[in-house]
This record gives structure tokens, C-alpha cells and sequence, in this order.
């Protein structure tokens, strides 16, 4: 069996595991996403209307604050098996 052959094979295997490790979008990470989001339309709706910074910032934040609630204690990611965080 040649050297190519050999590291080919090792190839195919270490893209095969990468796939199969390959980390999916889940809903937490959509919504904390969706947080920089709220606050850039804040900045964006400020420059574009009358409104001062401090209040369009004030009233992105609100749902901002909200969206981190939500994550954080109604609906926390859950952990990967095998994680124990009692120990």
C-alpha cells in the first residue's frame, strides 16, 4: 500500500469525524444572536429618526433584556452528556 493511499484514508476518516462533530445552529444561539440585533436596529433607528441615542438604545434593550431572560432562566441551553457540573 502506497503512502498516498494510506494518508487518502486518513483523510476521508478525519473529514468523516469532523462532519459528524460538526456543531449545529440551535435555538439558544439563535436568540442570542438575535440581542446585538435588537441593539444595532436601536443605533440604526436613532441615526434615522428624531430620537436621541440614549432613548432608541433605551427601548432596544428592552426586548435585548427580555431575549437574555428568556435564554438564561425560561429556557437555558441544555448540557452535553456526559458534563456533570455537580461534581
Amino acid at each position: 500500500m502506497s503512502a498516498d493511499t494510506r494518508s487518502g484514508g486518513r483523510v476521508r476518516e478525519l473529514a468523516r469525524e469532523l462532519n459528524e462533530r460538526r456543531p449545529t445552529i440551535t435555538p439558544a444561539d439563535l436568540l442570542l444572536l438575535t440581542i446585538p440585533a435588537l441593539l444595532v436596529s436601536g443605533v440604526l433607528t436613532a441615526w434615522l429618526s428624531a430620537l436621541s441615542l440614549a432613548g432608541a438604545l433605551f427601548i432596544a434593550c428592552l426586548p435585548a433584556l427580555l431575549a437574555t431572560g428568556y435564554a438564561l432562566f425560561y429556557d437555558p441551553p441544555e448540557t452535553p452528556d456526559g458534563a456533570d457540573r455537580e461534581k
